[in-house]
């Protein structure tokens, strides 16, 4: 498990900039990004989750991989750095009794991080 992620089990430093960069201004751009990934990323935390579970290494390198690019997008760099250790461990099958306790403790953070990004959404919404 990555030791930044780790040291901020709290909380996930949601940082926007890039979004806010991408959609250069546009509150509904930005509305629809997060919606995506609030669509999406749940799906994918389970589908993962049951992956893990059924020790299928190479499926959850693959979904973390697809993973990775959102968490980026949306500015969350120790989830995605947490998320790109848990790929390179599955796809290289090691360390791999790292993998269950590092997702573990992402998944754990995604329900906070889920509702922040839901009522940042929301104020959002308020300003279009």
């Amino acid at each position: 498990m990555s030791e930044q992620l780790k040291n901020n089990s709290a909380d996930f430093n949601l940082d926007l900039s890039y979004l806010q960069d991408v959609a250069n201004g546009s509150n509904e751009f930005m509305i629809e990004m997060i919606q995506l990934f609030l669509d999406q990323t749940p799906a994918y935390f389970e589908q993962l989750d049951q992956l893990i579970n059924d020790l299928n290494w190479p499926d959850v390198a693959e979904i973390s991989h697809k993973i990775k690019p959102s968490l980026t997008f949306m500015g969350i760099e120790t989830a995605r750095d947490s998320m790109a250790e848990i790929e390179q461990n599955a796809r290289n099958l090691k360390n791999l009794e790292t993998i269950q306790p590092a997702f573990k403790l992402l998944k754990e953070m995604s329900v906070e991080l889920f509702l922040k990004l839901a009522q940042i959404k929301s104020d959002l919404e308020k300003r279009v």
